[in-house]
């Protein structure tokens, strides 16, 4: 069940492992936790939000790809298909099967001159590692996707397949309440400072006054990664990106399903009878915050105009809604930052993602579960992923990250 602040002091005041944080990444550490049959161990998830209606799991587009540009990531998608297949089952309760409400249509990224070579050495590396992913030159994307303007496109990639976009809170919905069937405790209430004796984290401070200790605290905190690195210490390169989503009609039927990056840095994509477009902000429109605020005229000035040169059907489109949301923005090189810190030990951290946290929890939750249970990464190797890459000031840059600055 889910423990209510005032019922705080019926909380066990000692557990195994404190996860900061119940979004996709934090539930997705304590599943995988509790159904590994190595682990007898007890977990407490932290979410400051129960209802999740601010949390970036929510509001998420909640897309699942494997068109990037490290080794890492593609190998996490492909886990995280493989999770995404089995979900019914490994996520059902009794009778409930899980339907995560999978489409999978595709991801087509456009790419003008200028971003040519890179957008081909992507390709080449994806296609090394087996990624279903074809390399389209300007007239094949005219021949495959008729309904796309070609004027300013070099050349294009298409996942074809293992890529779209799921539920989001079907997921998320799916992880805890497994989760708590396996006998993880989920409590509302906030992490205001950490245990520590001289370098070890021993457990965290509540809002609501208790005092939890444990043998691991797992940083899952999202957007807030950065203020729970700082209560032991450790500066993170991590902040929260306003991202806002516009909902719009097209007053005729446009055969064109795939999720599409355009050239212009507008993403979009189909939902239900609507659509989906988004547009990342510039250097100078205060990324760096926590608000909600929507300037709706973003819109009309750059959202429109480049669906309309895209997709000429678009010039009959009618703004329904919008919302905004946040990305955890790891400026450093746009990767996640996963396992322990050198300086620091009981403090593990799972931050950083930069928009892709949602489609990589399975095998975060994975990963974070073999560090804790066997103390080393046992079915993928994601070392490089560590923070001693930052102590290094040795980036390891992924460059296909949509939305981030």
């Amino acid at each position: 069940m889910l423990i209510d602040e005032d019922e705080i002091s019926m909380i066990s005041q000692t557990y195994d492992v404190v996860i900061v944080g119940g979004g996709a990444v934090g539930s997705s550490i304590a599943y995988h936790l509790a159904a590994e049959p190595a682990f007898d161990g007890t977990v407490l998830v932290v979410e400051r939000d129960p209802t999740y209606q601010k949390c970036s799991t929510a509001l998420s587009w909640a897309g699942i790809r494997q068109q990037f540009s490290t080794p890492e990531c593609i190998a996490m998608s492909g886990y995280g298909f493989e999770f995404y297949r089995n979900a019914p089952a490994w996520l059902a309760v009794g009778d409930d099967a899980l339907d995560l409400g999978y489409v999978e249509n595709g991801y087509l990224l456009l790419a003008d001159e200028t971003k040519r070579e890179q957008a081909k050495a992507n390709y080449d590396l994806q296609s090394e590692y087996d990624v279903a992913v074809e390399w389209l030159e300007t007239d094949q994307v005219a021949d495959r996707f008729s309904e796309i303007n070609v004027d300013g496109i070099s050349a294009a990639t298409f996942g074809y397949r293992n890529e779209g976009w799921i539920a989001p809170m079907s997921l998320l919905n799916g992880l805890k309440r497994k989760a708590r069937h396996l006998g993880v405790h989920y409590v509302n209430d906030e992490v205001v400072d950490l245990l520590q004796k001289d370098t070890q984290v021993q457990g965290v401070v509540l809002k609501e006054g208790a005092e939890v200790r444990s043998q691991w605290v797992v940083n899952a905190a999202g957007p807030r990664a950065s203020t729970i690195g700082e209560m032991a210490g450790i500066e993170l390169p991590i902040r929260p990106q306003r991202l806002v989503t516009f909902v719009f009609d097209c007053q005729r039927a446009v055969a064109h399903y795939p999720l599409t990056l355009d050239v212009s840095g507008v993403t979009f994509r189909p939902e239900g009878s609507g659509y989906l477009a988004l547009l990342a902000p510039g250097p100078d429109e205060n990324p760096w915050s926590f608000d909600f605020d929507i300037d709706y005229t973003v819109f009309n000035r750059r959202v429109w105009p480049a669906l309309a040169h895209r997709i000429p059907a678009f010039e009959s489109i009618k703004l329904k809604s919008a919302w905004a949301g946040h990305l955890a923005i790891n400026y450093f090189d746009h990767n996640a930052f996963l396992g322990a810190h050198p300086t620091v030990s009981g403090l593990l951290f799972a931050n950083g993602f930069s928009g892709h946290g949602l489609q990589h929890s399975p095998a975060t939750g994975r990963a974070l579960m073999e560090l804790i249970v066997f103390e080393g990464y046992r079915s993928l190797d994601l070392s490089r992923l560590g923070l001693q890459r930052l102590l290094d000031d040795q980036p390891i840059r992924e460059n296909m990250v949509f939305g981030a600055l």
